[in-house]
């Protein structure tokens, strides 16, 4: 089984986010939903705002 995983978040505004993480699930800050980016870098979304979360084995 792999540790790392390329998620895809769509959010409802219409916004698609990739990344790649470390753990079958989304890190949660402060009630917002950490998505660590290919770059390093992170965005936070709001739950309410998440349509779609998908994580697939890398």
């Amino acid at each position: 089984m792999t540790d790392t995983y390329r998620i895809t978040v769509k959010t409802k505004s219409g916004e698609t986010h990739v990344g790649l993480m470390n753990r079958a699930q989304p890190e949660i800050v402060n009630g917002f939903i950490g998505v660590a980016k290919e770059h390093g870098s992170w965005v936070y979304l709001a739950p309410d705002d998440v349509l779609k979360m998908e994580y697939v084995p890398v």
